[in-house]
């Protein structure tokens, strides 16, 4: 399943897997100037390399190797041999096939192993040019694009909504801050939110302001009461009113208590 739709010269790609005709969940990428940012999963890679055959590519760049944002290169590669370019740190994790939960399997589907180039701090097209900023915390090979000029900001997963309630196990709250904290440093005083999820926000700034305060403020509320001696998972219930359903659905993948663990474990590291 796949939609598109346009915001000035960005051309938005949304696409999911499809069950009894509706989205499981959608992933975006985006196609500015011949860049495509991202390439989706696995079971709409076929659908995105005959979408773009009408459509002029030159590069790839992956904001980061999760099975979600990767999976169309090899496709593309093999029938374009565009060049694919991600940070240092995710490039041995795409060289190899993950390991993934039946939810992830399902879902999205396992990509080919691809051989992508190291990314610098600069990435050109013919008219624009991306800052590449290193934004770790949902992965340590993550990056987010930023066309200053254009006030174009391409998240990956560092935005995934203003209140988010749940974090994977390997994902780190505090460094997502300091990544948010750094995007908005970064980022023109004025900038449109280009997200993984399919939102386009032209209140871009506020939008991660919004987030980086949220956050902030639960994980201080989870650090208080750990230190007053609250257990997880009263800490849990007090300030999530209980755990996300989520966490049933993906084994754990997904859940209140990684949140909860991350802001009292990882601020101690």
């Amino acid at each position: 399943m796949l939609e598109t739709q346009n915001y000035d010269d960005v051309l938005q790609i949304r696409m999911s897997r499809a069950f009894n005709g509706q989205p499981l969940y959608w992933v975006a990428a985006y196609l500015v100037d011949g860049l495509l940012i991202d390439s989706g999963c696995q079971h709409t890679a076929q659908e995105l390399l005959d979408f773009l055959s009408d459509h002029h590519v030159e590069q790839i760049v992956n904001t980061h190797y999760h099975e979600d944002h990767i999976a169309g290169n090899w496709l593309l590669h093999q029938q374009r041999q565009l060049p694919m370019y991600a940070h240092r740190d995710s490039l041995p994790l795409m060289r190899q096939v993950p390991t993934l939960y039946p939810y992830q399997e399902i879902v999205w589907g396992y990509p080919q192993p691809v051989e992508a180039q190291e990314l610098g701090s600069v990435i050109t097209t013919s008219q624009y040019t991306f800052d590449v900023l290193h934004t770790p915390g949902h992965c340590s090979g993550h990056v987010v694009l930023i066309e200053k000029q254009k006030g174009w900001c391409f998240s990956g997963d560092l935005f995934i909504s203003e209140r988010p309630k749940v974090l994977r196990p390997e994902e780190n709250v505090h460094e997502i801050m300091a990544s948010l904290q750094y995007l908005l440093s970064s980022a023109p005083e004025k900038f449109t939110l280009f997200t993984s999820m399919g939102q386009i926000l032209p209140q871009g700034r506020q939008a991660v302001a919004n987030l980086l305060s949220y956050l902030q403020s639960v994980t201080q509320q989870i650090i208080e009461l750990h230190h007053s001696g609250h257990s997880i998972d009263d800490i849990r219930q007090r300030i999530f009113g209980g755990e996300s359903r989520m966490a049933e659905v993906t084994n754990g993948q997904f859940s209140v208590n990684n949140l909860i663990n991350s802001a009292i474990t990882d601020g101690n590291l």
